[in-house]
């Protein structure tokens, strides 16, 4: 059973990722290694990827996550049996890989494998999924028998589910995972719970960001969140109201000075 490491990276030095130094770590390391590059200017990633002997391909900008992720499906698919996703920030266990092997050899019947991921010291993947929003979990068994939801950092997939399905390129960043897992939800595809393998994901930064720059990422959570939302048939006066409370919470939180 072959394994590919798809990282989407974005305006960082493969050198600076963590993905990409602690995925190398591991007892056991992927058949294959993708780095799909969204930077919009050169870090030298190509030249990186050549003498380590990973696959490179250059989005040539930042093309969203979907379109890269997608591209990373038709490169590998007929390559490899487990494609699992990773952001550039995480940092994976060393028992990753071999765990994974472990599990899918295990469980034939399942085509999603969800390690469990944290931020801190809180679980952020898996969760419950709701109507308008997702449910952090303090304990694994609080999803039993719930609408499992998850990240996509950390995730495998067997490659053969996608030949039922391809990441929807109206979404650019935001809900991609969810609404992933929302298609497996409504086809019965099952999921496994890696239990046994723990990511930290950092999400966090020590510096508030401008307030321009964090209307531009609110812009792009907000059209995302939109699109999301219709597919779901959420009621669009509570999407609205989501969408300004997260307005409100930018304002607050962004530095006003710069």
């Amino acid at each position: 059973m072959k394994t590919c490491v798809a990282i989407v990276i974005y305006n960082k030095a493969c050198q600076d990722s963590q993905t990409c130094s602690t995925i190398m770590q591991a007892k056991q390391t992927p058949d294959y290694m993708l780095i799909v590059d969204n930077s919009t200017a050169d870090y030298g990633n190509e030249q990186y990827c050549k003498s380590q002997g990973w696959q490179y391909y250059n989005m040539k900008g930042n093309a969203g996550l979907t379109k890269a992720y997608n591209k990373a499906v038709s490169l590998m698919k007929e390559k490899a049996d487990l494609i699992i996703w990773a952001d550039d920030d995480t940092v994976f266990p060393e028992n990753y890989c071999e765990e994974l092997m472990r599990l899918a050899e295990g469980h034939p019947e399942d085509a999603v494998f969800l390690p469990l991921v944290k931020s801190g010291e809180r679980y952020i993947s898996p969760c419950i999924a709701g109507k308008y929003r997702v449910y952090p979990i303090e304990d694994i068994d609080e999803i039993k028998d719930k609408p499992i939801t998850a990240i996509n950092s950390g995730m495998a997939v067997r490659t053969s589910l996608y030949n039922t399905y391809q990441y929807d390129e109206t979404l650019f960043l935001d809900y991609v995972d969810h609404d992933f897992m929302r298609w497996c939800r409504e086809h019965k595809k099952t999921f496994c719970i890696m239990q046994n393998v723990v990511l930290n994901q950092n999400f966090f930064t020590d510096s508030k960001p401008s307030r321009k720059a964090a209307l531009s990422r609110y812009k792009i959570f907000s059209a995302d969140f939109r699109a999301y939302s219709k597919k779901c048939r959420n009621n669009p006066i509570i999407t609205n109201l989501q969408l300004l409370k997260n307005r409100v919470r930018v304002e607050i939180t962004c530095d006003r000075k710069e």
